[in-house]
């Protein structure tokens, strides 16, 4: 009985030390290819550190910019480096939200006109969801749908990957008038408005 007992002490113990533990269930936005997640997780492990969120993510911005280091392709690094303050405002967005969709939107609406710039920064650091990019710019309404489908291209988006229907809609169809028309003897060759006479 005591076996069991220490048994039983020993168990509920090791039960709540697992539950005391913390559990990291966040996961970024993306996946590891994706330039934009990368440098996200080294924002997320220096506010780990004690950074606060402004100081991690110009630590890694800075850090990223280095020639030696590999974080970013070159073409992610001339994107950042264009736009410093836009790029800080992205990640700011994207610490809180984790949602490509709504940094696009937000950084829009905050600022419209550099739509371009925010389709290509997102574009460039997550080259895998420009769908994303291209269906948060054109929500804003800051932008019609077919220049920001070409934003998109010159920015780099594989053509094969985005489209404009799911930001857009599907397009109406056209409506057909009802009953036969008047004129002409009800044969159909007459106008469907009725007279007021």
């Amino acid at each position: 009985m005591r076996r069991f007992i220490t048994y039983a002490v020993l168990l509920s113990l090791s039960a709540f030390s697992v539950l005391a533990q913390p559990v990291n269930t966040v996961s970024l936005f993306g996946d590891e290819v994706q330039p934009g997640n990368r440098l996200h997780d080294v924002v997320v492990k220096l506010m780990g550190t004690g950074s606060t969120v402004p100081l991690a993510i110009s630590g890694a911005i800075d850090s990223s910019m280095t020639e030696e280091d590999t974080t970013l392709p070159p073409e992610a690094k001339s994107a950042i480096a264009f736009n410093v303050s836009l790029s800080n405002a992205f990640y700011r967005e994207m610490v809180i939200v984790n949602s490509l969709i709504e940094v696009t939107k937000t950084l829009i609406e905050e600022s419209p006109d550099r739509v371009i710039e925010v389709i290509t920064l997102g574009i460039v650091l997550y080259p895998d969801f420009a769908q994303e990019v291209l269906d948060g710019a054109t929500l804003t309404g800051s932008i019609n749908p077919d220049d920001a489908f070409i934003a998109a291209l010159q920015a780099g988006a594989d053509p094969s990957s985005i489209s404009l229907s799911p930001a857009r809609g599907p397009a109406p169809e056209p409506i057909e008038p009802v009953g036969v028309g008047i004129g002409s003897g009800g044969t159909g060759g007459g106008d469907t408005t009725a007279s007021t006479n």
